[in-house]
């Protein structure tokens, strides 16, 4: 593996921890409307990286939508293995909210208790 290889997997693996934690979050929040939109959009990866798995020279940065987030397939012309990881924004802004809404429903501690 070269570091490029190592690069994409170590992205891969962290949008799917995000994206696991965030649906998990998602379901426990009492505050969070519509759940199954945040979900849903949850699995969209938007900026991401790529890498031709075979030929690992080049390291490319994506732009556009990616269903699911994580994505790996094989070329069946060229044989060449394409993994692509996209950064999943829903699922970053569901953490931040359900994050911030339970800070405020806590309230100030004054760390006496």
């Amino acid at each position: 593996m070269n570091g490029y290889q190592l690069i994409v997997m170590a992205f891969a693996s962290a949008v799917i921890v995000t994206i696991l934690w965030a649906i998990w979050a998602i379901v426990r929040s009492s505050d969070l409307r519509l759940k199954p939109l945040w979900i849903a959009g949850s699995l969209f990866g938007f900026v991401g990286l790529g890498i031709n798995w075979t030929k690992p020279d080049d390291l490319v940065l994506l732009f556009g939508v990616m269903v699911p987030a994580v994505t790996g397939f094989t070329v069946l012309i060229t044989g060449q293995t394409i993994i692509k990881a996209g950064l999943p924004i829903v699922a970053v802004a569901a953490l931040i909210k359900i994050h911030f809404t339970e800070k405020l429903d806590d309230g100030p501690r004054s760390g006496l208790e």
